[in-house]
């Protein structure tokens, strides 16, 4: 992921409520957290067009396949996060990948390269799946563990007890999606040395006392596997933990 400079820029965006999309678009982004998929899933029945969802984790792909639109799936790798409801503070290019949950892989192929820019890469992939689950193992890793010590991307390699943690929780996950261990945390070593200075998504929703989306991501290896996995049933606990604080707080 590449630095970039802070740059100040109002940009203005025309926007409607949900319940005045128009439904006859021919294609639609769904951009809304795993925690909003089932509060959109209504409204997406209607419209006529092909739909692209980009979420962290893999909980809404069964909600989605009940839809019978064409449906194709992205991952960004973009650094950035929401400081306001109108603000966003970018922090660094990345890519975002897409690929064919059920639709023409022709149409995502003409997609990406539609809407691929040098300063905005987008590519196309073949398995949605291996999509997933590469992003997956990383938010599995990165983002309960730093929001559970409150910290950077970049402890997770340069505190070694926080990197003895990491690498259980990546083997275990490695476990359940049957990927290599070593080609596992390679991935979460090389994603958190690349956004070492980064707030992950799961950090900076505890910290603003919000819903998480750890159902679709800890939750998912949990309800995946065939086997104990005590320290990603512990995460996933530690984070139950922090959300009904931030609850009681509020």
């Amino acid at each position: 992921m590449l630095k970039h400079s802070i740059v100040h820029q109002k940009s203005q965006v025309e926007t409607n409520l949900i319940d005045e999309v128009h439904t006859q678009h021919q294609f639609y982004i769904v951009s809304v957290k795993q925690t909003h998929i089932n509060d959109v899933l209504p409204y997406l029945k209607q419209v006529k067009g092909s739909i692209l969802f980009l979420q962290n984790g893999m909980g809404h792909i069964d909600k989605i396949k009940q839809l019978s639109q064409s449906l194709f799936i992205g991952v960004i790798s973009h650094g950035a996060n929401r400081t306001k409801d109108y603000e966003v503070n970018f922090l660094g290019v990345g890519l975002i990948q897409l690929a064919a949950l059920n639709g023409e892989v022709q149409e995502v192929k003409r997609l990406a390269t539609y809407l691929h820019a040098p300063d905005f890469p987008i590519s196309y992939v073949e398995s949605w799946e291996v999509l997933l689950q590469d992003k997956l193992i990383v938010n599995a890793v990165i983002n309960p563990l730093t929001a559970l010590f409150d910290v950077t991307n970049g402890e997770i390699i340069h505190n070694r007890h926080i990197t003895t943690l990491a690498k259980a929780l990546s083997n275990e996950t490695a476990s359940v999606l049957n990927m290599s261990k070593e080609i596992a945390w390679k991935k979460v070593t090389k994603t958190a040395k690349a956004t070492q200075d980064n707030i992950s998504s799961m950090r900076a929703d505890i910290n603003h006392r919000k819903e998480t989306e750890l159902e679709a991501i800890t939750g998912y290896i949990l309800q995946k596997s065939h086997q104990a996995l005590p320290y990603t049933t512990f995460i996933y606990y530690a984070i139950l933990a922090l959300q009904l604080k931030g609850e009681n707080q509020l």
